[in-house]
């Protein structure tokens, strides 16, 4: 259970799992389906009664959505939606072509991460990510989604309700380019710099104690380099607004993470 819960604490930010978990599979290569092949998605929808849990349910509707489409979900059950807020899952966009991904990166606002002009040239792009932005929980299409959601399950009878978002942000909460060489595959990602969101009112960040971190400093900005078992390495930073969290992601491949690195945060990196 403890396992389980977990799970669904950070389900919530489908982004940071898929960053973890070193996977894009929830979401479909671009162009996008059009409005009227958009999939539909009712009130207290409820998955083949053959899956094990909510979460697998919630996986298996948004593995049928289309990119750029996205639901909300909320699970009545408080020992297992610690939060008690809805939640929300969506399919961002994968982009193999990197003028299409500027292009597509502009118009959904997304947090600043180009290609830098000095990058390693033994790697070769494989493709730019966009993910999409839930509504922030102050907006009116938040609390209609609230509304909805809570007024349904309050009706009973299933374990989650879930409703498509027809009218979402249109932004990107984060961005992602993928460089390969060989077998080496490396990940640089930037998100919109946001504070954490308490749960029960009080904060409760997260930490993993099979975590090992290093400190250094690169073209004036202050790293962590972080190690853990099961999970990509990473080199992690923000930007010197505040506003943007960088991170690259790789296995074993530290040296080609911080020239990389270098790449970004040293204009005169060779």
């Amino acid at each position: 259970m403890e396992k389980f819960k977990t799970k669904i604490a950070i389900v919530s930010s489908l982004t940071a799992v898929m960053i973890l978990a070193g996977t894009a599979s929830a979401y479909a290569a671009v162009p996008a389906a059009s409005k009227g092949q958009a999939t539909k998605i009712s009130a207290g929808a409820k998955a083949d009664k053959k899956t094990a849990s909510p979460e697998e349910q919630v996986y298996n509707l948004v593995t049928k959505l289309h990119p750029g489409e996205m639901i909300a979900y909320y699970i009545p059950d408080k020992k297992i939606n610690l939060t008690d807020r809805i939640l929300f899952s969506g399919k961002g966009y994968v982009l193999t072509d990197y003028d299409a991904y500027t292009a597509k990166a502009a118009q959904m606002n997304a947090p600043s991460l180009q290609i830098p002009e000095t990058y390693p040239k033994d790697y070769k792009f494989k493709s730019g990510v966009l993910y999409l932005k839930e509504p922030d929980e102050s907006s009116e299409l938040y609390k209609k989604l609230d509304k909805q959601l809570r007024a349904e399950a309050a009706k009973g009878g299933k374990e989650f309700y879930t409703i498509p978002v027809e009218d979402g942000t249109g932004e990107a909460s984060g961005a992602a380019l993928t460089f390969v060489k060989g077998s080496v595959e490396i990940s640089l990602y930037a998100s919109h710099a946001k504070p954490p969101k308490p749960m029960g009112g009080t904060p409760v960040p997260f930490s993993n104690p099979d975590e090992k971190t290093e400190t250094m400093v690169i073209g004036g900005i202050k790293c962590t380099y972080t190690t853990a078992p099961k999970l990509k390495s990473r080199l992690s930073w923000t930007d010197t607004s505040g506003s943007v969290n960088y991170s690259i992601f790789a296995d074993n491949a530290k040296t080609d993470v911080l020239r990389f690195a270098k790449a970004m945060l040293e204009p005169e990196a060779n």
